[in-house]
């Protein structure tokens, strides 16, 4: 946050009765009675923050038709969610200080009435006690979680990251799950080349299935296992192209009798004699490895994202504002 941001955000947090972090952007404590965080980082600008409230009914969480009913009537609120912790308010986006400080007031007073008038009390995420929480990180999401509670977070993390470091990789298996899963994303590509369809839904499908496959059956999923699910892609992806333009020719010359096995042993040879071709053949080729390319990548960067936030805990600095 930049010095004008910071100083907005300590004003809000001065008019709300509640604690600023400069660090993390987080401002956090009670607000008549529930323990809520606000943070200020909670996407594109830090005027959409995020307005967490952490409370709890006896047998039933917050629905989200009683959410509907939160925001429906307040201009602040942009959006309203329930979470197995309480509810998350998203304060709509605005120009002006006072507008903005306006809008977080107005998703805090609303938030805080219905949970009271619903029958809901403050409480930690982890033993569902009415305790003071303090503002933490764990597996990505920001919570008010107590101290028993974050330190227990912290052994089951470490436990975790244990457990999948002592894990061993099948490698063996892992490679004939990405070889099944990879025939699967070749099944696909051929059968929607055959319908004349070079699309990316072919290509999501071979990156999906290959990962899959390796994950499946080697158990644990690692960069290493990441570049033998990258090859099979790139193998495969190679083999369907050619199977699908051995199809293009044998259509073309089908008045000789060629057949798709004719067609296969034919195809190098074309491709090398007739230059158009095989420019034809390339291009489509670059263009379904850029869909499977487009799939891959952000599927297997979000596993690992997921696996590295699963283990992640961390306190967002209250310590050094005490």
């Amino acid at each position: 946050m930049n010095k004008n941001v910071r100083a907005i955000y300590e004003e809000l947090a001065e008019k709300a009765g509640l604690s600023f972090i400069a660090k993390t952007g987080v401002a956090y404590g009670r607000f008549e009675g529930f323990n809520v965080l606000i943070n200020g980082n909670n996407g594109t600008s830090p005027f959409t923050p995020l307005v967490s409230f952490f409370a709890y009914r006896e047998g039933e969480d917050v629905s989200a038709e009683e959410c509907r009913a939160i925001r429906n009537g307040v201009d602040g609120i942009g959006d309203c969610k329930p979470t197995p912790e309480g509810i998350n308010i998203t304060v709509c986006m605005c120009s002006g200080k006072n507008k903005f400080i306006g809008y977080v007031m107005d998703s805090l007073k609303t938030g805080a009435d219905f949970l009271k008038k619903n029958g809901y009390l403050s409480a930690c995420p982890g033993c569902r006690e009415d305790v003071d929480g303090f503002p933490r990180k764990i597996g990505g999401a920001y919570m008010m979680v107590c101290d028993s509670c974050y330190k227990t977070a912290e052994q089951k993390a470490k436990q975790m990251k244990l457990d999948f470091d002592l894990k061993k990789e099948r490698i063996v298996l892992g490679i004939l799950g990405a070889f099944l899963g990879s025939c699967i994303g070749t099944a696909c590509i051929i059968l929607l080349g055959h319908f004349g369809y070079v699309t990316a839904i072919s290509g999501l499908v071979m990156a999906f299935a290959t990962v899959f496959g390796y994950r499946l059956l080697s158990k644990k999923l690692t960069v290493k296992g990441g570049i033998i699910s990258l090859f099979f892609m790139v193998v495969m992806t190679f083999l369907a192209h050619f199977v699908n333009y051995a199809f293009i020719l044998k259509d073309e010359v089908s008045y000789t009798g060629f057949d798709l096995k004719d067609a296969l042993k034919a195809l190098p040879g074309v491709l090398e004699r007739q230059d158009w071709f095989r420019a034809e053949f390339c291009d489509y080729l670059l263009l379904l490895y850029l869909y499977v390319f487009v799939g891959c990548v952000p599927f297997i960067v979000s596993l690992f994202r997921k696996k590295r936030a699963e283990n992640q805990i961390s306190s967002l600095g209250h310590e050094d504002e005490e």
